[in-house]
């Protein structure tokens, strides 16, 4: 293996006072730049969803918005490439859904967004009919009195959502595989069954995945957890190491304690520069 790898493709900046990164796109660029790295990929969140909720600005409902926002985040990013002696990948992190409504829009932007690629994602529990939708970092909207069986239903559907992202065909990996976990959702024995079906959803389609060592600051484990991990290496799925850096102190952040993980299973099947961006 590399050590150190020296880029990431998922990576996020405070464009437009939208986004979550809380760092400008120049200055992660720049930091970047000063690591001596070959490459980055800025991946600000895509979520669109008739049926989103508002409690945040990067969540749209609207999808005309959506669309100019998106387009005027890119225009940013290539302004701060501008500026830099360093190759610069466009893309987004988009929530994924299964819908037919949803999958009609997100094929309209694939025609309209000018990008390298696209980053699927899963940061919400849902009701199969996407009629109800909740971020996982916002589960105060949960109504009160939301009981186990409801939660089960919700949770269920997180994993359900991960495993169709797996066979949609539209990303370049798959980000997080577990992310539920930082909030202590779907953790449990009885939803081991659903792991395994994205498990063997990955290797089917050889979709690949990131090891994404954000994990590694919040609950002391990757994502995915370890075992996940060894059974894809057991089928040869394509990984890459993403840090999913919201500042530039978070650049390459965990990098060397992932190569050892990787090293330490004998993980030979690597996502590199020039596949990953690859559509």
């Amino acid at each position: 293996m590399n050590k150190i790898q020296n880029f990431s493709y998922h990576t996020h900046n405070n464009a437009l006072g939208v986004f979550d990164g809380r760092s400008s796109a120049l200055e992660m660029l720049q930091q970047a730049e000063n690591l001596g790295w070959s490459e980055i990929g800025v991946t600000n969140h895509l979520i669109w969803h008739p049926h989103m909720p508002q409690c945040s600005k990067m969540f749209f409902q609207d999808f005309d918005k959506l669309v100019d926002t998106m387009q005027r985040s890119l225009e940013v990013l290539r302004e701060a490439a501008s500026q830099v002696n360093i190759k610069v990948l466009s893309g987004f992190e988009v929530d994924f859904f299964p819908s037919a409504l949803w999958r009609r829009q997100f094929e309209k932007l694939l025609k309209v967004l000018d990008v390298d690629y696209y980053i699927g994602s899963t940061h919400t529990i849902r009701t199969a009919d996407e009629s109800r939708i909740y971020n996982i970092f916002h589960l105060e909207e949960l109504p009160s009195g939301t009981i186990a069986e409801d939660m089960d239903e919700l949770i269920k559907n997180y994993w359900l959502n991960v495993i169709e992202s797996a066979q949609s065909g539209y990303f370049a990996f798959i980000a997080h595989l577990d992310y539920c976990a930082i909030f202590n959702l779907g953790v449990e024995p009885k939803w081991d069954d659903y792991k395994w079906r994205l498990i063997e959803a990955l290797a089917k389609a050889k979709q690949p995945f990131e090891l994404n060592t954000s994990g590694f600051e919040r609950i002391k484990s990757p994502h995915p957890a370890p075992w996940i991990l060894k059974e894809l290496k057991e089928r040869n799925v394509p990984v890459v190491i993403s840090d999913d850096a919201h500042s530039t102190t978070m650049l390459g952040r965990y990098f060397n304690e992932a190569e050892d993980l990787l090293s330490s299973l004998n993980y030979t099947c690597l996502l590199y520069t020039s596949d990953a961006a690859d559509e």
